[in-house]
């Protein structure tokens, strides 16, 4: 699945240069063993929220690859009817709730997912990826506070490929690894290889199955590259 991932990518933006595709087209190609290691033990009725680098985020979840085509093409068969293209992406039925352009801005819809399964004891969880850069706004770290006080459990997945968009990491915080920002908050982390596929879905399998059982936050800080 990482493999078909990762050539859809390369269509997207081969069509994007040839000018097909209209509109912006940000790529994370590199990072797909990220979403599809996660994704293995997800349900649908969990609750997925996807950043602005989101392809592998849905097609993990829903590998149609036809309907991502079909919505960057502006076509009504498209995932979000041909009216989101790359960047507001939603497949609901399949538990991705969506993806924005917003830095940092579906981590607090997460959290409110979260925190709706919690109060309905429905077992699910919800899952939020972010990308480093979203680590220096101030939500993310308003909603770590708030996901350990409640214990809600949300997966705060941070895709570190270093560079956010274009600037090194260590030009905008003091260390490379955000899982600081977990230990702060006395929330359970790891760190894995963002590009190991394997080691990402052992170490979510075991997150998810404790967030199940008793309610809690847990991050996962995967060290990618996007290529």
């Amino acid at each position: 699945l990482s493999e078909f991932i990762r050539k859809t990518e390369q269509k997207l933006a081969q069509s994007r240069k040839e000018g097909l595709i209209g509109g912006p087209v940000h790529l994370g190609a590199g990072q797909e063993a990220i979403a599809v290691g996660i994704s293995q033990s997800l349900r649908p009725s969990d609750r997925v929220f996807g950043a602005h680098r989101s392809h592998s985020h849905l097609l993990a979840l829903n590998p149609d690859f036809y309907k991502l085509f079909a919505e960057v093409l502006g076509k009504k068969t498209g995932f979000s009817g041909g009216m989101g293209g790359s960047m507001h992406l939603i497949s609901e039925a399949k538990g991705f709730m969506g993806s924005v352009p917003i830095v940092s801005g579906t981590i607090p819809l997460a959290l409110g997912a979260g925190l709706a399964n919690k109060l309905k004891n429905t077992k699910n969880i919800a899952v939020s990826y972010l990308g480093d850069g979203a680590t220096e706004e101030g939500v993310f770290h308003e909603s770590l506070n708030f996901a350990k006080i409640n214990n809600i459990p949300i997966l705060f997945v941070v895709e570190n490929n270093l560079f956010s968009s274009h600037m090194h990491i260590s030009l905008r915080q003091p260390t490379y690894s955000t899982s600081r920002f977990a230990e702060a908050n006395a929330i359970n982390y790891a760190i894995v290889d963002g590009n190991n596929v394997l080691e990402i879905a052992k170490t979510a399998s075991e997150f998810i199955h404790n967030m199940r059982s008793n309610p809690e936050p847990y991050f996962i800080e995967a060290i990618t590259y996007r290529w």
